[in-house]
């Protein structure tokens, strides 16, 4: 009884190791961004925003892109889901505007003389 249990044991072990990883969905192609650029192309009838640098961003709610007009400087918030960018915000900045965080002073800054 005891060999019986050990086997079926060892042989869930085994199929657990040697399924389990073609079962997971490993890393995938998914990510967010955000990102400063200017307006190239405008299609409020497809939802379909194309930045200078050649992003395509769509979108399902057309409301975000209202107000925005060809040659706008833009920063977006988008997904990417593997095939298609997929547009979470867009707003209106001016030239000066940065993508990403802004870099932070941690401990303060000492006058070394």
């Amino acid at each position: 009884m005891r060999n019986h249990r050990v086997v079926l044991t060892t042989l869930a072990l085994v199929t657990a190791v040697w399924v389990g990883p073609a079962l997971a969905d490993g890393p995938g192609d998914n990510y967010g961004a955000q990102q400063v650029g200017t307006v190239r192309f405008l299609d409020q009838a497809m939802n379909l925003l194309q930045l200078d640098d050649g992003t395509e961003l769509r979108t399902t709610d057309p409301r975000l892109l209202r107000n925005i007009r060809e040659g706008m400087r833009v920063k977006v918030d988008f997904t990417h889901d593997g095939e298609r960018n997929e547009l979470n915000s867009i707003e209106a900045i001016g030239a000066d505007a940065t993508a990403g965080t802004t870099p932070t002073t941690v401990g303060g800054i000492k006058n070394r003389s």
